[in-house]
């Protein structure tokens, strides 16, 4: 290309050549200050210099946090913590209900406080932040969640030492109450009444203290959820969001699983870390480190908050126009947009309908996941740490990968709306089959010799004067392959201490001495009494040792198997549904429909949800233990009850969801998922506005 020379006199008059200039009048080796290209870019020239500003490709150089990607590292990170926080304290719940003696209800309440904290601030937060500074918004969102998270494990630093002693005072580790034909068998002294006022005391403090800080983690968890997945969708091509979405929502998931993993790890760990109990997690008064994983996610979480205050408003402005100026003088009320914007949503059709079916798609899911721990733990017989491990790895984990597939199908495949659509209605049908199948996989009931659901001290004729009124329960397993509720009722005259959690309990009346049960004999065998058994039993009863029959079981595997799979293909389903909200709405109203989404889920889904799978939980509950003025919880399960309570439920919730998608699919021709394509001035929905009431 040949170039022009350009010369310049000097102040000696004295002309010289100066850099070549390319052809094309760009002038790339003039630079002008500050002040002029402020004019050129407001259109304010004045004639001072003739030149063009930098092309699009000679960009101005800007910082790292002008980047999408390092904003979806920030973005994504303060979302997996999240995420994790909440089934971090799923995975603790059992942990609470053991400490503080409360029912299921009482902790699906606590868990139901994070989403009455969305419904207080979803519509506002999105509509006010929506049209602002949306990062920084999500910042001080994300130093809210830290003090909710913060203010949860207050409680331990306050009471954490008095209601260890509490706790440690109602379980002892000494012998259950045996048979005393005198009558002068004591259940329960005055330490142990004691005891369980304190508890009850601290217990109504600390749960509304609960529920209020959980209140203020919904209120942060909302911004960051709310206003990222717009301003991510903004600031990436229409054909690239669903990748982003994919990537975003998928990441999301880590979050949980990692939550769940979290808890796993915490509740191996003594509630005291720096010192050691001399007992294991198999024994009744062992209490996890509940606190110690919130402790992490907060501050994590603090960090991410001071690097988001960093973005800007907009990364690429070219993308999407900029909202209209406001008028100095405000001659119409500040809320009176928001009030149409609202009607605009309730408006559209279709967006309700994926609204009906974004609530129903998350309760049955929300649900089981927040008592699936515990499930495991009483159907399937694992101890706390191994049901939340795999929690975490055999469902959430699975579910990130089967969002993440889906992201790159609909990247590659590009389908029609009416086929995303089509594919999350199948999803929610052959979620619902596979619960209905899972309601079939289960271990064998508990068998108890006698068990009344009125009363726990079922008598028997051959117990009948040993007394057992105000027995705690304190299951045996005799060696005729019986559970009985205690040592008094299975009417058992001594015992004897094997190990710190382990108690041989013999001459039992009402246990047959020739049965040979498994757990009874191999635990005499382990400890080398069986050939001496007469001599230490005594008598012609049979013995029996501490904790109910049930052993392991092996049925966990084809569950787990089962429930990953269905999770993965519902999963697969959740980056479409995404997708179809934000094409459905107008460019400016993304962040509000989230809202609106956001807003029904908490009010028709997360708050109801925990509360009511937790009912039908406490529902299968067939023995209550109310001894030594205990409060009344559940000591055993009806397995057969809870599977079917609980995974019906789920079943029936997610049937819904698959009428509502098909409502969604019957209309889902008008919406066009690559608006990128489409002339500026169409809604993403064909034909305009006057079709979809936007």
């Amino acid at each position: 290309m040949t170039a022009v020379t350009v010369t310049t006199v000097s102040a000696g008059g004295e002309a010289g050549p100066t850099n070549p200039v390319p052809e094309d009048g760009a002038m790339k080796g003039v630079e002008a200050t500050p002040e002029e290209q402020e004019r050129l870019a407001t259109g304010n020239n004045n004639g001072s210099l003739d030149c063009k500003l930098p092309t699009p490709q000679e960009p101005v150089p800007r910082s790292a946090f002008h980047s999408t990607r390092v904003f979806m590292l920030v973005f994504l990170s303060g979302w997996v913590l999240q995420g994790m926080f909440l089934t971090y304290f799923v995975s603790v719940t059992t942990t609470v209900e053991k400490l503080f003696k409360v029912e299921s209800k009482t902790t699906g309440t606590l868990l139901a406080a994070t989403e009455i904290g969305q419904i207080c601030t979803a519509l506002f937060l999105t509509y006010l932040a929506g049209r602002g500074h949306r990062p920084r918004w999500i910042a001080c969102m994300m130093l809210v969640l830290a003090v909710g998270i913060i203010g949860c494990v207050l409680p331990h630093i306050l009471y954490g030492t008095q209601l260890l002693d509490v706790h440690l005072d109602s379980n002892r580790g000494g012998a259950a109450p045996v048979c005393l034909i005198d009558g002068n068998t004591t259940m329960c002294d005055e330490s142990q009444v004691q005891s369980t006022a304190t508890r009850s005391s601290i217990t109504a403090v600390v749960i509304p203290w609960l529920f209020v800080c959980l209140l203020v983690v919904g209120v942060g968890q909302t911004g960051i959820a709310t206003l990222g997945i717009p301003y991510v969708d903004d600031n990436v091509g229409s054909r690239q969001s669903p990748l982003y979405m994919a990537i975003t929502i998928g990441i999301r998931v880590i979050g949980p699983a990692l939550g769940f993993l979290l808890g796993a790890l915490c509740t191996r760990l003594y509630v005291d870390p720096r010192t050691n109990p001399g007992y294991d997690s198999s024994d009744p008064r062992w209490v996890g480190a509940w606190w110690l994983g919130m402790v992490f996610i907060a501050g994590f979480i603090v960090i991410l908050s001071v690097f988001m205050f960093f973005f800007p408003r907009q990364i690429k402005k070219n993308l999407m126009p900029a909202p209209p100026k406001k008028n100095k003088q405000k001659s119409e009320p500040f809320f009176k947009d928001f009030f149409a914007t609202i009607k605009r949503q309730l408006t559209n059709d279709i967006l309700m309908w994926r609204t009906a079916s974004s609530v129903l798609h998350l309760m049955p899911v929300s649900g089981v996941y927040s008592f699936l721990p515990k499930y495991l733990e009483k159907q399937f017989r694992l101890p706390t740490h191994d049901a939340n491990l795999v929690s975490g790895l055999g469902g959430i984990l699975v579910m990130g990968l089967g969002i993440i597939t889906s992201g790159v199908v609909i990247l590659r495949v590009v389908p029609t709306a009416r086929q995303v659509a089509a594919w999350t209605a199948a999803t929610a049908a052959i979620y619902s089959a596979g619960m209905v199948v899972l309601m079939f996989v289960s271990c064998p009931e508990e068998n108890f010799r006698l068990l009344n659901t009125e009363s726990i001290n079922s008598s028997l004729s051959c117990s009948s004067d040993c007394q057992c009124d105000g027995a705690p329960y304190s299951p045996v397993c005799g060696q005729d392959s019986f559970t009985y509720l205690s040592p008094c009722q299975a009417g058992c005259m001594g015992s004897l201490q094997l190990d710190n959690s382990t108690w041989l309990y013999y001459n039992c009346t009402c246990v047959d001495g020739n049965a040979r049960g498994d757990k009874a004999i191999s635990t005499l065998e382990r400890y080398e009494l069986f050939n001496a058994s007469l001599g230490v039993v005594g008598g012609a009863g049979g013995v029996a040792v501490s904790g109910e029959c049930g052993g392991a079981c092996s049925q966990f595997v084809a569950f787990i198997a089962i429930f990953a799979a269905v999770m993965f293909v519902h999963a697969s389903g959740e980056v479409g549904a995404v997708l179809l909200i934000i094409r459905c709405t107008d460019k400016h109203d993304k962040a509000m429909a989230m809202g609106v989404i956001q807003f029904a889920i908490g009010v028709f889904g997360n708050v109801p949800c925990p509360v009511v799978f937790g009912a039908c939980v406490d529902a299968a509950c067939r023995l209550r233990d109310a001894a030594c003025g205990l409060l009344p919880v559940c000591a055993s399960y009806d397995n057969d009850r809870l599977r079917h309570f609980f995974l019906g439920l789920s079943a029936a919730l997610m049937f819904l969801a698959f009428i509502m998608d098909m409502l969604v699919w019957s209309k889902a021709g008008r919406i066009d998922m690559n608006p990128g394509d489409a002339p500026p001035e169409h809604s993403p929905l064909r034909p305009p506005r006057t079709d979809t009431q936007l």
